[in-house]
């Protein structure tokens, strides 16, 4: 059987040491990276357009999806915004093994969900980055978490930013 690029996490999100196979992240790791670089929102905010329509997200950067309208004026409680993290990390998962082709340590994961969090499911499937990725460049692969920092087609200094941590990460040994 072939073993996923990115295993499920091995905990729910509480403060705990990490246990078992140093290539898995917890949910802990993932929770604290993601909430470094989103933040909370407890109410919708406006995030950027896709073909000139408003999108808004909640939460830890979730995007309120048209099945989702009920978010758009809600307040959310800590755990209600938890509870939609886990499901869009486990999603994320999911979809990613679906489409990542070689093995990733523990930082290279981390860095790829990162990337993925942020510039959704059909810009990740289609990058450059994870074709080169699945060629077992990952130098190559590194290289290319630059081109993703545009926002609203002008370059974005925080995306700069991000995307460098996320590639500063994805070369890091564990």
């Amino acid at each position: 059987m072939k073993k996923s690029p990115i295993p499920k996490p091995q905990t729910d999100y509480k403060p705990s040491p990490l246990l078992g196979d140093k290539n898995v992240l917890s949910f802990d790791e993932i929770f604290k990276w993601l909430l470094a670089r989103e933040g909370v929102n407890y109410t919708a905010v406006p995030d950027g357009k896709r073909n000139g329509i408003q999108l808004y997200s909640i939460g830890l950067g979730h995007q309120i999806q048209p099945n989702e309208s009920n978010l758009l004026t809600k307040r959310l409680s800590d755990p209600e915004i938890l509870e939609i993290f886990k499901m869009d990390i486990e999603k994320i998962r999911v979809e990613m093994n679906k489409v990542i082709k070689v093995p990733l340590n523990k930082n290279q994961q981390l860095a790829l969900i990162s990337l993925r969090y942020n510039i959704g499911p059909s810009a990740f499937a289609n990058s450059t980055l994870l074709k080169i990725l699945n060629t077992g460049n990952y130098t190559g692969a590194a290289l290319r978490f630059a081109e993703w920092r545009l926002f609203e087609g002008k370059i974005n200094q925080g995306l700069v930013n991000r995307r460098e941590r996320e590639r500063q990460l994805f070369v890091k040994p564990v």
